[in-house]
């Protein structure tokens, strides 16, 4: 079951990748997260929209 909101570990499994990435994208500020008492949380919806938003990207660079 995944859940609205989402731990790091839980967003590695959901994507696929190691957890240390993970925490290197939120840092970074390249996926979209928060930190709540000093531990990263993600909103699935957001995670999914990040994707999409990759996906499109990506496609609409194969086009041209």
């Amino acid at each position: 079951m995944v859940k609205e909101i989402m731990t790091a570990k839980q967003v590695a499994e959901y994507l696929q990748m190691d957890e240390r990435t993970v925490y290197k994208l939120a840092r970074s500020r390249v996926v979209p997260s928060m930190k709540v008492m000093g531990q990263w949380r993600f909103k699935k919806g957001l995670i999914d929209e990040w994707i999409e938003k990759g996906c499109r990207k990506n496609n609409s660079r194969k086009t041209k």
